[in-house]
């Protein structure tokens, strides 16, 4: 590509120029329009590793040596940055002075060097900016901090940049807006099958239909004239039938071309940039087609009140880039959100009817509004993505209603989801919804309507048990599919859950033999206490979970003698055995358990 000759192009050329190779350079940049309280900032780059602070970028025009004018009006710009740090918080970081210009010993460097400090000492004089002792000292402890970056880059820089992003001189200086638009006119001819390669014969038919490989030739090399505009990237598809169109990050727009034989072309704009759409602004004039009282009708109203998604029937004047614009009829507009909303945090809890709380989730949240600025339409999930939130809020009369919808927690750790399927079974008639902001307290948002909470009570304490196995484990424990679980399964869960947290579980056992152990002596007939050691198991999905030992205390035990070694035990007084988790005790096998004796205590 031909050099720029910069000092041949206008002032505001030059401008331009330069902010679009360092918005293609820093996509995250924003441009401050000029105004009287722009501070002399063109361009703010977030700064590496401290995105809550901005490096400004001054952009200058000058091409060739600078005169004392030229130095007075950077010098200017360097003070009203420095103001609008201690008078308007401006996050500043580094600041760069960039013009197709680089710097000379004679004529520049040794002036640039002492700039800051020429102006920060001309500042604390200057009785008119009228600056005090404490603007002074944040200004000093600006300069002086470590690692402080004042720095000049010239005519390398702007070439540097020139060269890695061609396409910006290229659209801006030598035509290449133009060949963009002939690029999109030519893909949306395959759509005609009139398309003449240039390998091919001129004369020969230009109806007849490319070959797939001919057709992937000709589509790279339109892609790489498409990829010569710098605001937008261009994505662009042939598909036997219209796909379906889909919000995605960075995705301003999309059109497509539909052949009588269903054949389309579906182009996709994206940004390149978070300024392109201020620097190549996209104006549409829609005209809606809508029958009075028709669901298109309430679509329209809901868009125009909450800001939602709207697929309507319009007639449509749009300019959008890549000359894809124009004016249509009857043509089918479906307007997203707009990107970003208002982003925060909600908690949501349920209470019962005597307001003892049952479950607490925290939502993250996305709010749109309409044109009119009368609802809002919010959005979320959970922080385990499992329960999604949608809701519309009427500023008019404060009134809202809010719908819960879930995911399978199916392979989900069960520690992770235990919170949001505790939440889902509680949300039922009569208990209440209650709404909290991210901190502080609860209001009440609404009853909950009579209808079949998502999860029964039950399902929300198994998994709430599997939760509480996994402080035992280091195997994975993640929810099975719940129409699997047995009844006898479940059970296993709960009450290993219950003997590990600490709980003593009471039950009744029956006769049993075992075999005499030399280091005890029994007394058949006497009246005893046995204790039995057994693995501690849970049956999750397919596998078998060991968690432990356990001990079962008989409580009131009467011995038989069967001869050879082996002993009857048979409850005496009462049937009754305690069951507590023993984490002293060694896992015995399974096939095994180990007894122990103690005279009973008289009754």
């Amino acid at each position: 590509m031909a050099r720029i000759e910069w000092a041949a192009l206008s002032g505001d050329e030059v401008e331009t120029v330069v902010s679009m190779l360092i918005f293609n350079e820093h996509p995250r940049a924003t441009r401050i329009r000029p105004s009287q309280g722009d501070f002399g900032i063109d361009v703010l780059v977030p700064h590496p590793g401290a995105t809550s602070f901005a490096d400004v970028y001054q952009i200058k025009k000058f091409a060739s040596n600078l005169d004392a004018s030229q130095k007075r009006q950077i010098e200017d710009s360097f003070q009203r940055v420095l103001v609008g740090l201690v008078r308007r918080g401006i996050p500043l970081a580094d600041w760069y002075l960039v013009m197709p210009l680089d710097p000379t010993i004679e004529n520049s460097l040794d002036w640039f060097a002492e700039l800051p400090d020429v102006v920060i000492s001309r500042m604390s004089s200057d009785e008119k900016l009228g600056l005090t002792e404490e603007e002074i000292g944040a200004i000093t402890a600006w300069r002086q901090s470590p690692g402080r970056i004042i720095e000049w880059k010239g005519l390398t820089y702007c070439e540097a940049l020139t060269s890695k992003y061609w396409f910006v001189a290229d659209y801006y200086l030598h035509g290449g807006s133009e060949r963009i638009k002939s690029a999109v006119a030519e893909v949306a001819k395959i759509l005609q099958r009139d398309i003449t390669l240039p390998h091919t014969d001129a004369s020969a038919s230009s109806t007849s239909i490319l070959e797939p490989h001919e057709l992937r030739d000709h589509l790279a090399r339109l892609g790489r004239v498409l990829d010569g505009d710098p605001h937008f990237r261009y994505g662009f598809s042939v598909d036997p039938a219209a796909p379906q169109l889909h919000e995605e990050p960075g995705l301003i727009a999309a059109a497509q071309e539909i052949a009588p034989d269903g054949m389309c072309i579906t182009f996709r704009i994206f940004e390149r940039f978070a300024e392109a759409l201020n620097e190549r602004p996209v104006p549409i004039n829609l005209r809606f087609q809508v029958e009075p009282g028709s669901t298109e009708q309430r679509a329209f109203d809901d868009w125009r009140k909450y800001g939602k998604p709207l697929t309507a029937t319009v007639d449509m004047d749009a300019d959008l880039p890549g000359g894809l614009g124009g004016s249509f009829s009857n043509a089918t507009a479906r307007i997203l959100p707009a990107s970003g909303g208002t982003r925060y945090e909600n908690r949501y809890r349920i209470i019962d009817p005597d307001s003892a709380v049952l479950a607490e989730l925290r939502f993250s949240l996305t709010s749109t509004t309409g044109l009119d600025r009368t609802g809002a339409w919010i959005q979320g999930q959970d922080t385990s993505g499992i329960v999604s939130i949608e809701g519309e809020l009427d500023a008019t009369d404060q009134s809202g209603k809010l719908s819960f919808t879930f995911d399978d927690p199916t392979g989900r750790e069960a520690a992770e989801v235990t919170a949001a399927i505790d939440f889902l079974a509680n949300l039922s008639h009569p208990n209440r919804l209650q709404v909290a902001d991210k901190y502080g307290p609860f209001h009440d948002f609404q009853e909950i309507p009579e209808a079949e909470a998502p999860f029964p009570l039950f399902v929300a304490r198994y998994i709430s048990a599997l939760a509480a196995l996994q402080a035992h484990t280091s195997t994975l424990i993640a929810v099975p599919d719940l129409t699997t679980v047995t009844g006898p399964d479940a059970q296993t869960v709960l009450r290993a859950a219950k003997l590990l947290g600490g709980q003593t579980i009471v039950g009744t056992w029956k006769a049993m033999e075992f075999d005499t152990d030399d280091a005890v002596a029994l007394g058949p007939g006497g009246h005893y206490q046995l204790a039995t050691i057994e693995p501690l198991t849970a049956v999750i999905g397919a596998d078998t979970l060991t968690l432990g030992a356990v001990q079962n205390t008989l409580m009131s035990v009467k011995l038989a003698e069967l001869g050879d070694g082996r002993i009857r035990a048979e409850p005496h007084l009462n049937d009754t055995a305690h069951q507590v988790y023993a984490p002293d005790e060694s896992v015995p096998p399974a096939d095994r358990k180990p007894v122990r004796s103690r005279p009973a205590p008289d009754v």
